[in-house]
């Protein structure tokens, strides 16, 4: 009975770190792409002013 109630113990554990791992990886992807979104608006909105941003 101990075994079978600590299976279901661990079993649940396992659950719950799998999904704070999905969750952390939802949220890494979304400020990345956040973080791409604003870096393309930005070099946008530059060359629509005007500045020189080309690489040497």
């Amino acid at each position: 009975m101990y075994f079978a109630v600590k299976w279901q113990y661990d079993q649940g554990e396992k659950g719950t770190t799998r999904a704070l791992l999905q969750t952390g990886g939802k949220v890494i992807a979304l400020f990345t792409i956040a973080l791409a979104a604003v870096g393309l608006f930005a070099f946008s909105l530059s060359r629509m002013l005007g500045l020189g941003l080309n690489l040497p």
